[in-house]
């Protein structure tokens, strides 16, 4: 009987409530909530960039490896491409109204000409041969000259170099894949002779218009041909600068 008095007492005590089925599944939803909220303003952030930021971020996710070489830092590093910046084609976007309903799109589609330049290979080189500009006529592609002895044109003539040709059939899928149709404009610099300014211009946007219906895009795609002769120079102050020697591919932009 004494040990029965000196022996403690245990008193068990059970939880009661629900814990086991159901007791953590409002995590799960929170979780999900947060998540799908995330998602919410990350769409909101993204339609409320700028028209080239977006290209940026739409050239990342097109070639994502091109992002990893370590250059230098830069103010625009989503727009570098992986490359230095002497190597960037250069996307000018001129002030415009808002009544341009596509120039994302048409800012898709220059992104999507220099990411499938450099995949190819050839931005390198021929970054300087290519300039692609937003303007108030559309997405103007052009074909620049940038050797005297010639290195688009056959020197005064409108005679294409293999460069010339590379870049056009770089370019053509993309505007095959874009369904819109295109001009093309021929222009010459002071360097030709005047009586002849014309002539070459024109036939500088024929041979563009045959290599690119050869390539693929539909002559019914192609809106107008033009020469410009010297009237219309990219380097104003200097008109026999050899960036006026050039073919200019223009992608209507449509109006609201």
């Amino acid at each position: 009987m004494a040990d029965d008095h000196n022996q403690p007492i245990i008193i068990k005590k059970k939880k009661g409530g629900h814990a086991g089925p159901h007791g953590g599944a409002w995590k799960l939803a929170y979780a999900d909530f947060v998540t799908a909220m995330m998602a919410f303003f990350l769409v909101m952030w993204i339609i409320g960039m700028d028209v080239q930021t977006k290209m940026g971020l739409a050239e990342y996710f097109s070639n994502p490896g091109a992002f990893k070489v370590n250059f230098q830092s830069s103010p625009h590093p989503l727009q570098l491409d992986g490359r230095p910046a002497s190597q960037q084609i250069k996307v000018e976007i001129s002030d415009r109204q808002a009544t341009n309903i596509d120039i994302d799109a048409a800012a898709s589609l220059a992104a999507t000409i220099e990411s499938t330049l450099n995949a190819d290979g050839l931005l390198p080189r021929l970054a300087d041969n290519l300039s692609i500009r937003i303007t108030d006529k559309g997405l103007v592609i052009e074909i620049l000259e940038n050797k005297a002895n010639g290195s688009v044109f056959e020197p005064g003539t409108a005679t294409l170099k293999p460069d010339a040709r590379r870049l056009l059939q770089a370019v053509a899928p993309r505007l095959i894949g874009s369904r819109k149709g295109i001009a093309i404009e021929g222009h010459v610099s002071a360097r030709v002779p005047a009586g002849e300014r014309w002539e070459v211009s024109v036939n500088r946007a024929n041979v563009a218009r045959r290599e690119l219906t050869a390539i693929g895009v539909k002559s019914s795609e192609v809106l107008w041909v033009s020469g410009k002769a010297d009237v219309e120079l990219k380097t104003t102050d200097n008109p026999q600068a050899l960036s006026n020697d050039r073919i200019s591919i223009i992608v209507p932009l449509d109006k609201s």
